[in-house]
């Protein structure tokens, strides 16, 4: 195709944010190689930007970091310090944006930003809320969260707003997730 073709083709699914390139083999009809050819030459050419390997970014609709972050690895929510910072119990900008995933751990740097998924396991995979385009944690949860998977780390609690946080609702997830050496400390901090 030709970058006008292109164009056309993008302005059309311009409600995707984020291409996976199996998608648009699908949606094009073009054989993996040439389809490869084409996305290299637009990205070069800057007509489109390539987010990762294998994902691209619709340029009539941009994706933000956070949105791709729900793309390339699934299922995944925002949690840790970036929940953390996106509720204001954090103050300090993470440099990554950290998510929590039941796959492997891994990060991913893209043109967009760096993006860091760290495991947990599945019956821990709840406790996350829908924003436009991605799934973020509570702001329990992502306390909780940063405590369960920073076990045996020291954590300075001054750095953090804790009037954000609902005490109830950090009791039950905190007894959910059998936290509860964890949650006393927590409530010496917030009464």
């Amino acid at each position: 195709m030709k970058t006008k073709e292109w164009l056309s083709f993008f302005r059309k699914y311009s409600n995707i944010k984020v291409f996976h390139i199996n998608h648009l083999r699908l949606l094009t009809g073009m054989n993996s190689h040439s389809l490869r050819v084409n996305l290299s030459r637009l990205n070069d050419k800057k007509v489109i930007k390539r987010i990762c390997r294998g994902y691209y970014a619709n340029p009539f609709n941009m994706p933000i970091l956070e949105e791709i972050s729900s793309q390339i690895y699934q299922p995944s929510y925002i949690s840790l310090e970036s929940a953390l910072y996106s509720w204001g119990i954090l103050s300090q900008i993470p440099y990554i944006l950290t998510c929590v995933s039941t796959q492997l751990p891994r990060t991913f740097n893209t043109s967009f930003g760096t993006i860091e998924y760290r495991q947990i396991k599945k019956d821990l995979f709840w406790g996350f809320v829908s924003r436009e385009g991605y799934f973020i944690a509570e702001p329990e949860k992502a306390l909780l969260d940063y405590l369960y998977l920073n076990k045996g780390k020291h954590i300075d609690f001054s750095e953090l707003n804790l009037n954000e946080i609902n005490l109830t609702k950090l009791r039950s997830y905190a007894r959910k997730m059998r936290m509860k050496s964890q949650l006393h400390a927590l409530e010496y901090l917030l009464t």
